[in-house]
């Protein structure tokens, strides 16, 4: 499912699938999706102001647009870098929806199996 988004007037649309997170990791230099996954959590910490945090929702909503084939327009990391906070806001605000379709049960227990017991 793809997030539709405004960037400085245009619309662009944003993607969440495995294509999105193989590329994170081999930016990141990450083996695999758990490891991916642990880095892009660090986005849950963005008040803290960390540089590293940003870091990570700039490589992430990058990927997001530049992984959409749907976009005809590319947009670079340096222009997603120089937007305003709010537009930036917008833009997580947007990431954190796409993500939470595509991991539709990130946020449920794990069901325990159960197992009769043998006699």
């Amino acid at each position: 499912m793809a997030i539709a988004v405004q960037i400085k007037g245009n619309t662009f649309k944003m993607v969440f699938n495995l294509k999105v997170f193989r590329a994170l990791g081999k930016e990141w230099g990450l083996p695999g999706l758990p490891e991916v996954m642990q880095r892009v959590a660090l986005i849950e910490q963005i008040e803290t102001g960390s540089f590293e945090t940003y870091d990570v929702l700039y490589d992430l909503l990058f990927q997001a647009l530049d992984c959409c084939p749907d976009n005809q327009t590319k947009i670079s990391k340096e222009e997603i870098e120089n937007l305003e906070m709010d537009e930036l806001m917008l833009l997580a605000q947007g990431m954190t929806e796409g993500i939470a379709a595509a991991f539709p049960d990130a946020k449920e227990e794990p069901k325990k199996k159960t197992k009769a017991a043998k006699k």
